[in-house]
């Protein structure tokens, strides 16, 4: 029998709890020693007069109570570990607003839960939780994302269909399901004026094609530059390599720009046509495994590597850093050992065409701001903006 999704909610729930609290366990005792227990018990009132063994039973067990005191904590301790930044403190705050719906018997969607579980992947990822406890919850979320492939079934007729209309695009990147394909090019602002045509964006699989690019571009650097690369330049290059503007090119090779389904008055542009090269990436492995989405990026990365590295030249092998890059190193050469913040102030529209507004800090001093129709692209511009104020003060 199949569990509901507030039954794998809740499964998923009780291993975030027990992943989580070994990592919050020795935070806590790294900054207060013995004494963390009644730091951590004054922001759960409902533990207020527990003696410690209780109490550090409890927080064992309640993943609402520790969500609470990471979330009041978290400038004071957990900003300051190196794997995690506000990102993640948003993915708490969405976690403890979830672990209250689920406790009051409200029903999840497909694509909420496999949301819900990819949060709680990340976050134990971030606080360095036990891999068998991630594999697990990574067990919950392919059985999610199989769940809406399946959703994604459709009658003969209109699979030829929808082959005819996205033929020139099949003859480039073949797909079995093309229909995952179909989901890839669908933007959020097309979901939101078709409900009833349309069941989902591709944002998800925007997020999954941003990992799997990581991983084969990280890949394909190691193995072409092993010998005259090192580590930094390849991490330079590996982020020009997949940093936007590269991936809207590769878009445009393909003509995705004539099959992305938007929404009325939503214009065209890099940051959009990245995303869903990205989104057509997550689709492709879905669709047809790792091996095939490298075979397809393959001459893409070749295509254009010379253009962004002087690597193949015998030279020196210094590529360009993107703005993000730049900024961190300037901060380590003249600062120290510290990393630039970024930190979401505002967001700005409907849900389906958000602008972000991201501020860069370093020793909480804010040195820029960027715009951008993601964090990703309003980062990069902060950076910017920060290192054109640091050339100006001639710092």
């Amino acid at each position: 029998m199949m569990i509901s999704n507030k039954e794998r909610i809740g499964d998923a729930l009780e291993l975030l709890a027990e992943g989580l609290y070994p990592p919050f366990k020795q935070e806590m005792k790294n900054k207060y020693s013995d004494q963390w227990q009644e730091e951590a018990q004054k922001y759960i009132t409902k533990y207020k007069n527990m003696k410690k063994r209780e109490l550090e039973e409890r927080l064992s067990q309640d993943i609402g109570a520790l969500l609470q005191v990471i979330s009041n904590k978290w400038d004071s301790i957990f900003k300051n570990n190196e794997n995690v930044d506000n990102q993640h403190k948003g993915i708490i705050f969405e976690l403890i607003q979830l672990r209250n719906n689920w406790a009051h018997g409200n029903e999840f969607s497909d694509r909420d839960t496999e949301r819900a579980i990819d949060n709680m992947v990340l976050l134990l990822m971030a606080f360095q939780g036990e891999k068998s406890i991630i594999n697990q919850l990574k067990q919950h979320q392919e059985i999610m994302l199989s769940k809406i492939i399946e959703d994604q079934n459709m009658d003969p007729d209109r699979e030829k269909k929808l082959r005819r209309e996205l033929s020139k695009l099949l003859k480039k990147i073949p797909f079995q399901n093309v229909d995952l394909l179909n989901h890839a090019l669908t933007h959020s602002s097309y979901l939101y004026e078709h409900p009833k045509e349309v069941k989902r964006d591709n944002e998800l699989l925007e997020f999954l094609g941003d990992s799997v690019l990581n991983f084969i571009s990280g890949e394909y650097l190691y193995h072409k530059y092993k010998s005259v690369g090192n580590e930094g330049d390849l991490t330079k290059l590996r982020s020009a390599l997949v940093e936007n503007k590269q991936l809207a090119k590769f878009a445009e090779k393909l003509a995705l720009q004539q099959y992305i389904r938007l929404g009325k008055g939503v214009a065209l542009n890099p940051s959009l046509l990245s995303n869903t090269f990205e989104a057509m990436i997550g689709a492709c492995f879905l669709d047809s495994g790792m091996k095939k989405v490298q075979e397809f990026l393959q001459p893409l990365f070749d295509s254009v590597i010379a253009e962004i590295t002087s690597l193949s030249q015998g030279n020196s092998g210094k590529v360009a850093a993107d703005s993000k890059n730049r900024l961190q190193e300037w901060v380590q050469k003249n600062i120290g050992p510290i990393t630039p913040e970024y930190e979401t102030i505002k967001e700005e529209g409907a849900d389906h065409q958000k602008q972000f507004t991201v501020q860069v800090m370093v020793e909480g001093k804010v040195y820029g701001q960027g715009k951008g129709l993601s964090k990703k692209e309003a980062s990069k511009k902060a950076a910017e903006k920060a290192l054109d104020q640091i050339y100006k003060l001639g710092l």
